[in-house]
């Protein structure tokens, strides 16, 4: 049966360029090897055939068996089958394949799925390994392992995302789903006839500025298209011009910009003799095909490109006059010059940096995936192509590619990969009224029953978070499904449009085993907050609090600026009170916009990552809220010693840091800083003779470093008053110790000016700290405020 029936879905489906997706259930690890073998060999009967993918866990001694069964079983076909663990998976995304075999009994990890999903040609197959829904829910998969906390057992472990991934299987075209210990078919594919495809041949431009052998390279029309946009980079621009490219995993977006970025670069060698290109992504894994197809270009163009690697990732290209350096975002804001900057997966990247990155260059590519594995949706061009459309000294060309380069136009496996990991999710559709009910503040607040209750509300909570800032995966959704720890809650408008959207993570209320082995430096999955007061604060107690970390907190990217994040706060804030939560908390990459927001809301700073993060470039903040007299007692402590140590740690591992953020992570909460600091006599005489006098900031920089963390350890009630260009010049030149020229742009000052400045705060700190110990002009007395006059 499977086999003719695979003969027929074959050719339903190479005549249309699309793929088919055979589920085969059962317990029998030999009756579902041999089945998969029978659905390809009927796929082979009817004109299929080449390479495929044999995905497992080896681990796993069942795994093993299956894979054993199974190559057997194909022994003596045409069939070349690579056998391959999932640790493989990331290594083998951007192959093509001709069908592939997901062994899924073991493991359902999201990532996996998503990332396979691709990698299979039109006209092919795949073929899922399964146990039926009723036994796999009593079976704790690899992925599902991983999920658990301390707090919880596997019998607390939830089963959602499988039961999401059965009900997409039976609601979607080209999913056929057959039970092997039965032999029985449970699904049809639902597709009887098929349009035939069509094929189009790429046509280059009549005149093209590009060398004709480029726009040979390009596989469809679409990508034609964008290295047409390319061309505008030829002329030297009278406004910065600024090229978007947008479209869906699998059309062949990065292949395109890296085609164009070698045509272009041969055009303007040829007219500068030097052309430097900068390519840059969150992530230098994202950058593999656009280099790829770099490289490609210019060996078709008679070059032969020099690669330097690190790691075994491209960090440079050279290539007679061209020169292409690979780097993060953080690390190209560095950068003093380049004749074209390109940033992939740009929606991934954080809006500020991707706006100093538009300032700072004149000839700009912004590619990103709207939806699929690296998908970030369309808050990408919300927000920051109404930023861009609305600058004046910009000229901005788009152009979304929608024609697959692997298989057909509608491919029915795409859209059930799409629809069961929700990468194609979306906000709902905005109307003025919703904006007027919005600033109204006239929401509901949903808790996780209410967000999980029907498809659409999922999708519109979900669909948030793909617009957002952040970086999804598939894994993220399973999180939210199927973690004991894990919660979702939403702000919705009184006609049910999801408009915020909020995943918490339960931490803490820890047993006493736990916290010991956190003492001794092991590790505590899952409990964050509670790893640093262990670790960083030796404070044992506080881990049996309980509280809620946000994970993630996001608004509709059309409602923005319009108070929902705090008002959903304060709903969250209700709730964890009414359930007896001893503090809220989160954690982010430190910027000063978003950390401004959460300290408004009383969120605490209690701790800094030392180093920023290898792929975001962020230094990483914790800040917690205490909903009571004792978690407040610790978060006190905490924040005193964070801020001990920041201001003492300035001159090393964060002396980087925007003086803007150091100022926020400094706020004063009310709490002195216990500990003597004082200057000595001798550093008194020289601050006065500095302060007043000839005296060279060089010659103190030990005591005003002194005066100026004296300045820090104290309350505001019990220091002066300073406006923020001196507190900033305060901090990027005495504490972080910059040269000048560097610290006054960090302060946004005139190097000649913040010498000024420094003199004159030193005289304001040393009225207030020690007028009493030296004679001051009488003239300095009227400065200081908030100390009483002598």
């Amino acid at each position: 049966m499977l086999f003719e029936l695979a003969k027929r879905e074959t050719e339903l489906a190479k005549a249309a360029r699309h793929r088919r997706l055979f589920v085969l259930v059962g317990t029998d690890d030999r009756a579902l090897a041999e089945a998969a073998a029978e659905v390809l060999r009927g796929w082979e009967a009817a004109g299929g055939g080449g390479e495929g993918l044999y995905m497992f866990q080896p681990e796993f001694a069942d795994a093993n068996k299956r894979m054993n069964y199974f190559r057997d079983a194909v022994e003596g076909s045409r069939l070349e089958v690579d056998f391959r663990p999932y640790k493989d998976t990331p290594r083998i995304l951007g192959t093509t394949y001709d069908f592939a075999v997901l062994d899924l009994v073991n493991d359902l990890k999201p990532n996996d799925v998503g990332r396979l999903g691709g990698v299979v040609r039109g006209g092919g197959f795949y073929v899922f390994l399964m146990m039926p829904l009723d036994a796999w829910k009593r079976y704790v998969t690899k992925f599902q392992a991983t999920l658990l906390v301390p707090q919880f057992t596997p019998n607390d472990i939830r089963h959602r995302l499988k039961e999401r991934v059965w009900r997409s299987f039976y609601s979607h075209k080209g999913v056929v789903i057959y039970d092997v210990d039965k032999r029985a078919l449970l699904k049809s594919s639902g597709i009887e006839e098929a349009q035939a495809y069509e094929p189009k041949r790429p046509e280059p431009p009549d005149k093209a500025v590009l060398p004709l052998k480029v726009y040979r390279l390009a596989a469809t029309q679409d990508q034609v298209e964008v290295l047409k946009l390319f061309e505008v980079f030829y002329n030297k621009p009278k406004k910065k011009q600024a090229l978007v490219i947008i479209a869906d995993r699998g059309r062949g977006k990065s292949a395109a910009v890296g085609l164009g970025l070698a045509g272009i670069g041969h055009k303007l060698r040829k007219a500068k003799a030097r052309v430097q290109i900068v390519v840059s992504a969150m992530e230098y894994s994202n950058l593999e095909t656009l280099l790829e197809f770099v490289i490609k270009g210019l060996e078709a163009l008679g070059y032969k490109p020099g690669v330097e690697r690190e790691g075994g990732e491209i960090r440079a290209i050279k290539a007679r006059g061209i020169f292409v350096d690979v780097v993060t975002p953080y690390m190209l804001l560095k950068r003093e010059n380049a004749d074209i900057v390109a940033v992939d997966e740009a929606a991934a990247v954080p809006l500020p940096v991707l706006y100093a990155v538009h300032k700072k260059f004149d000839r700009l590519v912004f590619a990103t995936t709207i939806h699929g594995y690296e998908g970030a949706g369309r808050g990408f061009s919300i927000r920051f192509l109404k930023y861009l459309r609305e600058s004046k000294d910009t000229d901005v060309h788009i152009f979304e590619m929608e024609e697959p380069i692997r298989y057909g136009r509608g491919d029915p496996v795409e859209e059930w990969l799409f629809d069961a990991f929700l990468l194609n999710a979306e906000p709902a559709k905005i109307e003025p009224a919703d904006v007027e009910a919005a600033k109204a503040g006239n929401v509901v607040y949903l808790k996780e029953e209410d967000v999980m209750r029907d498809e659409e509300t999922f999708r519109q909570f979900f669909g948030i978070y793909v617009q957002a800032h952040y970086r999804n995966e598939p894994d993220d959704l399973g999180m939210l499904l199927d973690a004991p720890h894990h919660t979702a809650r939403a702000l919705a408008l009184p006609n049910g449009k999801v408009v915020v959207s909020v995943e918490l993570a339960f931490e803490g209320a820890l047993d006493d085993a736990s916290i010991d082995q956190a003492l001794r430096g092991l590790k505590l999955p899952g409990n964050i907050i509670p790893d640093r007061f262990l670790k960083y604060w030796r404070l044992p107690e506080f881990a049996k609090l309980k509280g809620w970390r946000i994970v993630r907190i996001a608004t509709h990217p059309e409602l923005q600026d319009m108070g929902l994040g705090t008002l959903m706060l304060k709903k969250l804030e209700e709730e964890a009170r009414a359930l007896g939560m001893d503090w809220l908390g989160v954690g982010f990459g430190v910027y000063d916009r978003l950390l401004k927001f959460w300290i408004r809301n009383g969120y605490i700073p209690i701790h800094l990552s030392p180093e920023r993060n290898p792929t975001s470039g962020e230094y990483s903040v914790l800040l917690v809220k205490p909903l009571n007299e004792k978690a407040e007692a610790f978060v006190k402590y905490a924040n005193v010693e964070f801020r001990r140590r920041l201001i003492h740690s300035l001159m090393g591992p964060y002396n980087d840091m925007s003086p803007s953020e150091v100022q926020l992570l400094l706020e004063d909460w009310g709490w002195d800083i216990d500990g003597a600091i004082a200057l000595s006599k001798n550093q008194l005489d020289r601050l006065v003779a500095y302060a007043y006098g000839p005296m060279t900031y060089e010659n103190v920089t030990d005591a005003i470093y002194t005066l100026v963390a004296q300045y820090f350890y104290s309350s505001r009630q019990r220091r002066p008053t300073l406006p923020e260009p001196a507190v900033r010049a305060l901090i990027s030149k005495v504490l972080e110790a910059r040269p000048w020229k560097e610290a006054a742009e960090a302060a946004g000052l005139r190097r000649g000016d913040l010498m000024l400045i420094l003199r004159e705060i030193a005289k304001v700190l040393l009225f207030y700290y020690y007028g009493g110990e030296f004679e001051v002009p009488l003239f300095v007395v009227g400065t200081v405020k908030g100390r009483e006059k002598d």
